[in-house]
């Protein structure tokens, strides 16, 4: 009875993970990819967070829908931000590649160690917004803030990634259906304690 209680919970857990993938497709979709792609992912991390507290019976679909439609206009102008920042990083380092200079190659290092820094945060941007009631300029802050006093907690995701992407690598077929979600619950199931940590 109780490998079966097991089974069924694990079951319970991949449907769970393939519905929230599909939705995250589906609106993504829906917002034409460019302007679905950000509120999909809030949306999708609004659902991680719930069942990172314990809360797994919440709709999938109408709490995803409705949380889509409600930062909509508010993710996709974080995401602009983001866009402009990784746009004018990685336009430099084209132009730092193409010269031979010594200085060149310094800023070049240095460059891609901000861009490398950059994406840490991008990857703190979606559990911060979903975790903490702050402005736009406060999302973005904070997601900046948390990624630089959180070293450990992003040694872990880095890993936790890797060890997922190694997976999906020798399976390509699971992406179909746990491209976002799998990565996603890890990273909001390892920074949910230092949140709370944080804000406390």
């Amino acid at each position: 009875m109780k490998k079966e209680g097991i089974l069924l919970n694990f079951c319970n857990w991949i449907w769970r993970f393939m519905q929230l993938n599909f939705f995250w497709t589906i609106f993504t979709v829906l917002g034409g990819v460019v302007f679905g792609i950000m509120p999909a992912t809030i949306a999708t991390f609004y659902m991680l967070r719930k069942w990172v507290q314990g809360e797994l019976d919440l709709p999938i679909f109408k709490t995803f829908k409705d949380v889509y439609k409600k930062e909509f206009v508010s993710a996709n102008k974080c995401g602009v931000f983001f866009l402009i920042v990784f746009a004018f990083l990685i336009i430099d380092l084209n132009i730092l590649y193409q010269i031979d200079a010594t200085y060149s190659t310094v800023l070049y290092i240095l460059v891609s160690a901000v861009l490398f820094f950059v994406t840490i945060a991008f990857v703190y941007f979606f559990p911060t917004y979903v975790h903490f009631d702050l402005t736009l300029k406060g999302y973005i802050k904070n997601s900046f803030v948390l990624s630089l006093a959180s070293p450990m907690q992003t040694i872990l995701i880095i890993i936790g990634l890797g060890i997922i992407a190694y997976f999906v690598k020798s399976n390509p077929g699971l992406i179909a259906f746990f491209a976002i979600v799998v990565p996603g619950y890890w990273i909001m199931h390892v920074l949910y304690k230092r949140f709370r940590r944080f804000a406390s």
